[in-house]
C-alpha cells in the first residue's frame, strides 16, 4: 500500500496557480507532460529545467510523437515556455505562471444566465431553433516545433531549399512534412534525417521513401 509523506519530497506550488489550473481546461496528454515539467521545475526548486525528450516518455509511458504533440498543444496555450540553448543536449522547459497570458481560460457562466437563455429559446418559433448549417471553421495548427531527432542544421538546409522553391512554409505545411517522415520511418525504417538530405540533394519540397541502393548500411534503431 502507497504511503507517500511530504518528508520525501514534495513540489511547492503557489494557490493562485493552481486556481488558475483549476479554471483551464487540458486535454490528458498535455497534462501528463505539464505534470512532468512542473515536476522536474518546482519539485526541485528551479524555475526552469533542460528536460531530454526521453524522460517525458520515461515519465508519462507516452510516446514520443504524442510528447511532441503535447509540448505543442502547451505551447499554443501559452502554459509553458521551451528554451532552445546553444551546446545544450535538451530542451530548456519553464512553466508560465503568468496565468492572464493562458489561452483560452474558461468562460464562467452564472446559473440564472443560462435558465434565463433556455427559457427565451424555448419561447420562440420552432423555424428559428433549428440551427442553420454554416461552415466549419478550419482548425489551426498548433505552433511547429522542430522534433529532436531532427539536427537544427539539416532542417535549415530543408528550409533553404523550400525558399527557393517558394514551396509553403506554413506551421501545417512543415507539419504535414514532419508526419510523412515518421511515417516513412514507422513502415519503412528509414532515418528522417537520411531522407530529408536526400530531398536537399535533389531539390525536392517534399520528403519519399529512399530507394534500395540510397538506404545507408548503418542505419539508427528506432
Amino acid at each position: 500500500m502507497a504511503s507517500p509523506q511530504t518528508e520525501d519530497g514534495y513540489t511547492k506550488i503557489a494557490n493562485e496557480i493552481m486556481d488558475a489550473l483549476c479554471r483551464i481546461r487540458i486535454p490528458g496528454e498535455e497534462m501528463q507532460v505539464l505534470n512532468v515539467i512542473l515536476r522536474k521545475t518546482y519539485g526541485w526548486g528551479k524555475c526552469e529545467d533542460a528536460i531530454p525528450l526521453s524522460q517525458f516518455v520515461e515519465m508519462t509511458g507516452i510516446k514520443k510523437p504524442n510528447v511532441l504533440r503535447a509540448v505543442s498543444g502547451l505551447l499554443s496555450k501559452k502554459i509553458i515556455l521551451v528554451i532552445e540553448k546553444d551546446n545544450a543536449m535538451a530542451k530548456v522547459y519553464k512553466f508560465n505562471k503568468d496565468y492572464e497570458q493562458w489561452a483560452p481560460l474558461s468562460k464562467k457562466i452564472t446559473l440564472s444566465k443560462k435558465i434565463t437563455n433556455v427559457i427565451k429559446k424555448d419561447n420562440e418559433p420552432l423555424s428559428k431553433k433549428i440551427p442553420s448549417i454554416t461552415k466549419k471553421k478550419k482548425k489551426e495548427s498548433p505552433p511547429f516545433v522542430l522534433p529532436e531527432y531532427i539536427p537544427p542544421e539539416t532542417w535549415q538546409a530543408y528550409m533553404d531549399t523550400r525558399t527557393k522553391k517558394r514551396a509553403a512554409k506554413t506551421d501545417n505545411a512543415l507539419w504535414l512534412v514532419i508526419k510523412e517522415l515518421e511515417k516513412i520511418r514507422d513502415q519503412c525504417g528509414q532515418d528522417p534525417v537520411d531522407v530529408l538530405n536526400k530531398s536537399i540533394r535533389s531539390g525536392w519540397t517534399d520528403v519519399y521513401p529512399l530507394k534500395g541502393n540510397e538506404i545507408p548500411q548503418k542505419r539508427a534503431a528506432w
